[in-house]
C-alpha cells in the first residue's frame, strides 16, 4: 500500500467513522492476527498510525466498508 492510497484509505474510515452511530461502534468490524478491531479501536490505531492500522485499512477496503 503507498502512502497515498494509505491517506485516501485513512480519509474513507474516519469519514465512515463519523457517520457510524455511536452504538454500533462497539460492534467488531476486523479481525487481524486473531484480534478484534471494533470502530472505536480501529479508530485507534488508525489515527496512531500503527502498523496494524494498515492491515485494518486494507481488510476494510476489501469487504468494501471503505
Amino acid at each position: 500500500m503507498t502512502q497515498l492510497n494509505y491517506e485516501i484509505l485513512q480519509a474513507k474510515f474516519f469519514k465512515a467513522f463519523a457517520n457510524v452511530a455511536v452504538p454500533l461502534r462497539e460492534e467488531i468490524i476486523a479481525v487481524i492476527n486473531k484480534e478484534p478491531f471494533t470502530w472505536y479501536t480501529a479508530n485507534a490505531e488508525i489515527e496512531h498510525n500503527t502498523t496494524r492500522a494498515k492491515h485494518i485499512l486494507d481488510q476494510l477496503h476489501k469487504i468494501e466498508v471503505i
